[in-house]
């Protein structure tokens, strides 16, 4: 049978040992409690600061979308015009400079690209709205900006610009994007343009074959037919 007072005695032991070590290195216990709490704290401000910066952006991009639908309505022929789109350019530029990487950053993007595309600057607008896209790839408006670039390329007669763009946008966005079918018509379109027949039965064909049931396919079809 165990001897009680051994038992005990060893459990004493036990205690007295961590109490010992408690003691020793209380004050590296201390600094380490107080590294955690740091960090915790530290966690929490960011999410703070991140949290508001986000409303701020947001808040911001909001009243300059406002002046831009304001200045979308200024006639073309108003003295004004040129003046307000310069103000225009300052803020936009300022909502990209001060929330890089955000969302406000990449609608500024986007708007300022809109505001090339408006007079008739293509290759500019195509060069804005791809880089609004490049900001979050994974965002709604991310392939909504590709295929204004894409559009913008073609104005500029920089065919096989806008043939990679659509390229782009069927291959990342294929099946979560409902324009894609429209994006491969319009490689299969373009291709025709270069003159290169046989890649344009290709896209077309690859249309038919992944949306049959789109709208887009029956163009496709008819073109394949009078390509024969």
């Amino acid at each position: 049978m165990t001897d009680k007072r051994t038992e005990l005695s060893g459990k004493d032991k036990i205690l007295a040992k961590l109490t010992s070590f408690l003691e020793k290195n209380k004050t590296m216990l201390w600094i380490i409690l107080a590294i955690l709490v740091a960090a915790i704290i530290v966690v929490a401000v960011i999410d703070s600061v991140t949290s508001k910066k986000a409303n701020e952006s947001a808040q911001r991009i909001e009243s300059v979308q406002k002046d831009y639908e304001e200045w979308l309505g200024i006639e073309e022929d108003d003295s004004e015009k040129d003046a307000e789109q310069q103000i225009l350019v300052e803020e936009l530029d300022a909502v990209i400079s001060e929330y890089p990487s955000s969302y406000a950053a990449q609608r500024a993007l986007y708007l300022k690209a809109g505001i090339n595309f408006k007079n008739n600057e293509w290759a500019e607008a195509a060069v804005l709205f791809t880089e609004s896209a490049d900001v979050n790839r994974d965002s709604y408006l991310a392939p909504i900006a590709l295929m204004i670039a894409a559009s913008s390329y073609e104005n500029a007669g920089s065919y096989q610009n806008a043939i990679d763009i659509y390229l782009n946008i069927y291959a990342d966005y294929d099946k979560v994007y409902p324009d894609v079918p429209r994006a491969m018509l319009s490689i299969g379109r373009l291709q025709e343009q270069l003159g290169n027949k046989d890649a344009a039965v290709d896209a077309y064909n690859e249309l038919l074959d992944t949306y049959p049931g789109s709208g887009w396919a029956s163009f496709a079809r008819t073109r394949i037919i009078q390509l024969d």
